[in-house]
This record gives C-alpha cells, structure tokens and sequence, in this order.
C-alpha cells in the first residue's frame, strides 16, 4: 500500500513546480492588454478589465461615464495624456501600459489624450 502513496507524492513533487509556473505564467497573461498600433484604451477597472474607451487620435477632450482605472498602450506607442482638456498641463507622456492608473496618479478622468512624438524627434 506504501508504492502507490510515493509513486503519488513523487508525482506531486515533479509536476507541482511546473503547475505552479504555468499558473504564473496563464496569470501574467492574463493581465496583460490586447493592443492595437496607433490606440490608446482606457479601462474602468484595473489589470484591464470592465467597460473601454478607445482613443485612436488625438482627442482634445475625453469624458468617459466611468473612473479611468487602467491604460492600456500598444508596445513601441507613445501616447501624451493631459489632466485638463485641450492637452493643457499636466500632462504624462505614457509609453507602456499601466495595469493600475493610480500609481501614475490618474484616479478618475484625463481632459485630453494625443500620440507623442518619438522620444528622439526634435
């Protein structure tokens, strides 16, 4: 009766760690936004979920009926993002997504949003 019990934790011992990494790796996924080039998606919930509005050029005014609560930018975009409309200070130049909008300081609505230029344009 003993075989089986060890052939079982043995089998536990191999295969924990590897379900454990596809867990993580299935997890990090998941929380990670589908982007399209040249768009900027805001969320109303964080880690990309909830309801979306999608910007796809430069908006002088975005009003969303929720809180913007993630961001989500297409790899390689830059995207210039205002507290106050017609792109009037302050305003953050994003170029990665961020699964949570309040560690960057957004906890509500942006005034205005437009794709910045390259880092390296002068």
């Amino acid at each position: 009766m003993k075989t089986p019990i060890c052939v079982t934790m043995l089998a536990l011992c191999v295969a924990g760690p590897t379900l454990a990494m596809q867990s993580q790796e299935e997890e990090r996924r998941s929380a990670m936004p589908r982007t399209v080039r040249g768009e900027l998606t805001l969320y109303a919930m964080t880690n990309y979920n909830g309801s979306t509005w999608t910007i796809d050029s430069a908006s002088r005014n975005v009003r969303t009926d929720w809180n913007i609560r993630s961001i989500a930018v297409h790899p390689g975009d830059r995207w210039e993002i205002c507290a106050r409309s017609s792109f009037r200070s302050p305003c953050i130049v994003l170029d990665r997504s961020v699964a949570d909008s309040a560690l960057i300081g957004v906890e509500g609505q942006i005034g205005s949003a437009r794709p910045a230029p390259a880092e390296n344009a002068n």
